[in-house]
């Protein structure tokens, strides 16, 4: 094990080169900071996303035919509710209505709890009515009449993941608005109170009705992993891109000790620094550059996204047209962090060491010389 002195001699040697080492350190830092905001933005949307998913019942139905959704009735909610082991079915309404005037689409949910011409509107919909001075109350124009709903307040920020788009309505006026009639619902929220019976119980609904769509909590948490994972291609561009920065941190490190460092090397050995010394030495400079970088890289990131909540790098991920003021939840994922660690500072390590040692076991004369 080195020695105190060894130590403090390799840090006061990083020190006097540390122009040639930041270029390096900057690089790294940069890779390190992009890739865990990605994560950092990943995990947190997933994990808010997967309890509001909790939070909802065990299962699904949705009606479809040919990739279009259709109404349902209470001929479905009464079928629905015999199939052993369901203890209650609840018919939902749910559906999209098209703001023509800022060409976007809001979410309308139907929620009992609200009177007939009240609604709570989201962060994103309050933001998009006031530029046209909605502010008190907004008229829905569908192709028989124009309906006015009193907003009653804004849904809380903390919700934003969920409620950034939707309006909430009376259950009746979000079929009015949708052009529904009184006895239709979108879909059915189906409680399973084993948890062990909701795939067969999800089949059996299938098969009463081929044309449904049944999806149960697991499946829906499954397909948000996926979407998160490999969201549009981004976080393999933005992989691909730290990969390029770091061939090219690499190639500075090599470069660094093929040039004025082998001439160092070279003068270490002759002083008595055996090989095995050389390569410590390389080793504790090194290890200071990279862990320094790989943990101001990992806090800039934090800091970024829980902080700040990640400006223009969130957009890639939650894609809405209307602007999302989202809190993002800190989650930190240590085992994908260790990865990083794992795939990024022991290769920086390595490009190091090995040229290192090689340099230290060649002709010693000849280095100098050069």
């Amino acid at each position: 094990m080195p020695s105190k002195n060894f130590v403090e001699y390799a840090i006061l040697l990083l020190f006097k080169d540390r122009n040639d080492h930041l270029f390096s350190f900057l690089i790294f830092s940069f890779i390190v900071f992009i890739l865990s905001s990605v994560l950092f933005i990943s995990d947190s949307l997933q994990y808010d996303l997967t309890q509001s998913i909790k939070a909802q019942p065990s299962i699904v139905v949705e009606n479809t035919s040919a990739g279009r959704a259709y109404p349902m009735h209470e001929g479905h909610v009464y079928d629905v509710s015999k199939i052993t082991g369901v203890s209650s079915v609840e018919g939902v309404v749910d559906g999209y209505h098209y703001f023509a005037q800022k060409r976007l689409w809001f979410h309308v949910i139907g929620d009992a709890s609200l009177a007939k011409g009240e609604m709570v509107i989201g962060q994103g919909v309050q933001k998009a009515m006031a530029e046209l001075y909605y502010k008190d109350v907004f008229h829905f124009l569908n192709e028989e009449r124009m309906i006015a709903v009193k907003i009653d307040k804004i849904a809380p920020k903390g919700t934003n993941i969920i409620s950034n788009d939707a309006i909430y309505l009376n259950p009746n006026t979000a079929r009015a608005v949708l052009g529904m009639e009184m006895d239709e619902y979108s879909k059915l929220y189906v409680t399973v109170p084993n948890p062990n019976e909701v795939s067969e119980i999800a089949l059996k609904i299938v098969e009463l009705y081929p044309s449904v769509k049944a999806t149960s909590q697991a499946d829906a948490i499954g397909a948000v992993r996926h979407l998160y994972y490999y969201k549009g291609g981004i976080f393999m561009i933005l992989y691909v891109i730290a990969l390029v920065s770091f061939f090219i941190l690499l190639k500075n490190q090599i470069s660094l000790v093929y040039g004025e460092k082998k001439k160092e090397i070279a003068i270490l050995r002759s002083l008595g620094f055996c090989i095995k010394d050389i390569i410590a030495l390389k080793f504790i400079q090194n290890t200071v550059v990279s862990m320094s970088a790989y943990l101001l890289g990992v806090a800039l990131a934090y800091v970024y996204v829980f902080v700040f909540n990640a400006p223009y790098l969130r957009n890639i991920f939650l894609g809405s047209e209307l602007e999302n003021s989202i809190s993002l939840t800190p989650v930190v994922d240590i085992n994908l962090l260790f990865l990083i660690f794992l795939f990024g500072v022991i290769p920086f390590l390595a490009f190091v060491i090995l040229p290192a040692w090689k340099i230290a076991i060649g002709d010693m004369s000849e280095a100098v010389k050069s």
